[in-house]
């Protein structure tokens, strides 16, 4: 092998170093999970569906599904108190990351398209909705955790939610 060839992939190796470190993706949810959830496939491997997290849950939108931990807001919201994580005995809690996998979106029939209305309008602590006037709210993703506050204000019921995807 000629000694330019080595060089040659040793240059190349160098140049890469250069490069930005690519982050991974997460993984997506297959149900919305409690917050501090660890990635959706070790979630599911950890979780022995004990209901401790459901227990110590003060909301109670914490429900068994398919064997695992999942969270419903429609009826109440999550406010992130982590009792659910100090409860879990396997670790599934265990995340960095307080989400629950889903996202907030406003219709198209919010109120505040026809007129002002504002339920919604100090709801997000986390800056997650920002606040449009004579529009509809907009939702950053990036910072929605899913926790279901913003929905649980809006009395026209003009807020939903989709698993981030």
């Amino acid at each position: 092998m000629p000694h330019s060839e080595v060089i040659d992939h040793s240059k190349r190796r160098l140049f890469g170093l250069c490069r930005p470190a690519v982050q991974p993706r997460s993984e997506p949810r297959m149900n919305a999970r409690p917050p501090f959830a660890v990635e959706e496939s070790m979630f599911v491997r950890l979780c022995d569906g004990c209901g401790q997290c459901a227990a110590a849950c003060p909301n109670q939108i914490i429900e068994m599904a398919g064997g695992v931990a999942a969270i419903d807001i429609s009826y109440a919201f999550c406010d992130l108190c982590g009792q659910c994580q100090q409860a879990c005995p396997t670790l599934a809690l265990s995340g960095q990351k307080i989400s629950t996998g889903l996202v907030a979106t406003v219709s198209n029939s919010c109120e505040n398209l026809y007129g002002y209305c504002g339920s919604c309008e100090d709801s997000c602590q986390y800056g997650a909705l920002i606040w449009q006037d004579d529009a509809k709210p907009f939702i950053d993703a990036d910072k929605c955790n899913g926790c279901g506050q913003c929905a649980q204000s809006c009395y026209t019921s003009m807020i939903s939610f989709q698993l981030k995807r």
